[in-house]
């Protein structure tokens, strides 16, 4: 009796391990950004890692990939921010084929253009050696972005990233940066406020904002943001209290949700 329901405890495993993939895959586009949303809110990283790999197990329509794509970038920006080296290589090879795919297929894509002057800088930030030589594509990316979609949130987040970032001798401009970050986020707050985008957007304005010696307005988007997710775990425990403690935060893109 005993090894028989050993036997149909491993089926069971067996089972669930074969058909749970199917169910992430049937899943709708909103279904799976939600999902989404709810880990960046309450900073479940492995659990965001587990539904990325889930989805890599299939061949995915042009929207769903689209979903797949938005949340590698994330999951290379945590680690990448959390100085998790290794596995941001390895994630970022993943990124790097998906998006050689996609705009293969898709090569007037303003948001595929985006995803490959992000995967450039995050080449940059993992080997800054390497900045002198990679620079030319990533600006050749963002600027693709932008003139395919100027008034997409992803090309405006990607310009913004790439002007604030950058020195000001080879065209850094912080104040013009946070132009089109304040852009990027009026576009995700109209179009797509429950994606995960919008809030990582607005708490990145918040930073810079911060940073900018402009307290009163990241104090108000952190609050706002938590007016609509009131348990925003990075706004929550991390950049709310340190702007009310005076402290300002160093900038690095989607850390603090781990």
């Amino acid at each position: 009796m005993e090894k028989s329901n050993r036997q149909i405890r491993i089926g069971f495993i067996l089972i669930m391990f074969i058909l749970i993939p199917d169910v992430i895959a049937g899943a709708t586009v909103e279904q799976l950004n939600k999902r989404f949303t709810n880990y960046f809110i309450s900073g479940d990283i492995p659990a965001w890692k587990t539904l990325v790999d889930s989805l890599r197990l299939h061949r995915l329509s042009a929207d769903k990939e689209k979903v797949l794509l938005y949340a590698e970038y994330g999951l290379v920006g945590n680690y990448v921010g959390a100085r998790r080296t290794d596995e941001a290589r390895v994630e970022l090879g993943f990124f790097e084929s998906r998006i050689s795919e996609a705009l293969r297929r898709r090569p007037n894509d303003a948001d595929l253009h985006a995803f490959a002057a992000a995967s450039v800088a995050f080449k940059i930030a993992l080997s800054p050696w390497r900045a002198p030589f990679l620079s030319r594509s990533h600006n050749d990316n963002v600027q693709r972005a932008v003139q395919l979609g100027p008034a997409l949130g992803l090309p405006l987040t990607e310009q913004a990233n790439s002007l604030y970032f950058r020195p000001a001798i080879v065209g850094g401009n912080k104040s013009e940066a946070l132009k089109y970050y304040e852009g990027a986020y009026r576009y995700y707050k109209t179009h797509m406020p429950d994606h995960w985008m919008c809030y990582n957007v607005g708490a990145w304005l918040g930073q810079v904002y911060a940073n900018q010696g402009m307290t009163a307005r990241a104090e108000a988007i952190y609050l706002e943001l938590l007016r609509k997710a009131p348990g925003f775990k990075w706004v929550k425990d991390e950049l709310l209290p340190d702007l009310k403690a005076g402290k300002v935060q160093q900038n690095a893109f989607f850390e603090g949700v781990e």
